[in-house]
């Protein structure tokens, strides 16, 4: 009788003994180290929203502290046109005041040289009135 052929038995304990070493010394610690990346890719996608997330709020607290700076800055510049426009307005009236005034003056003036220049023109007529007369009349007119 032959003895059966255990080459098949000795294989499968091969076989087991280097799963064994295999799972002992390559299976668990990669698995470790790929279960330990998922946790950092996991922790650094959280962190990524996290920080996007702030970035979100501080852009749009930026935004409405930037438009509550324009509306301050459309104010004080609507302020500002507000007052040079009621300055120049000013401005405006008082040299209309002035310029009316030096207007009534040279007018004035005017009339006081038109009276003065009458009267030496009605003076001048009658002197010329007379000697014409006289030189006519041959004789001195009083």
């Amino acid at each position: 009788m032959q003895l059966p052929d255990l080459s098949l038995l000795v294989v499968m304990a091969i076989f087991w003994a280097t799963y064994w070493v295999l799972r002992v010394s390559v299976f668990k610690p990669v698995g470790a180290i790929l279960e330990e990346r998922e946790h950092v890719a996991a922790r650094s996608a959280e962190a990524l929203r996290v920080a996007l997330e702030r970035e979100r709020e501080a852009v749009a607290e930026i935004d409405r502290r930037l438009n509550d700076t324009r509306r301050e800055v459309m104010g004080t510049r609507e302020a500002a046109r507000q007052a040079a426009g009621k300055k120049r307005q000013e401005i405006l009236d008082r040299a209309r005041g002035e310029a009316h005034a030096a207007v009534a003056a040279a007018q004035a003036r005017i009339d006081e040289a038109v009276a003065t220049a009458r009267g030496e023109l009605r003076a001048s007529a009658e002197a010329t009135a007379r000697e014409i007369a006289s030189a006519a009349l041959g004789r001195k007119v009083a």
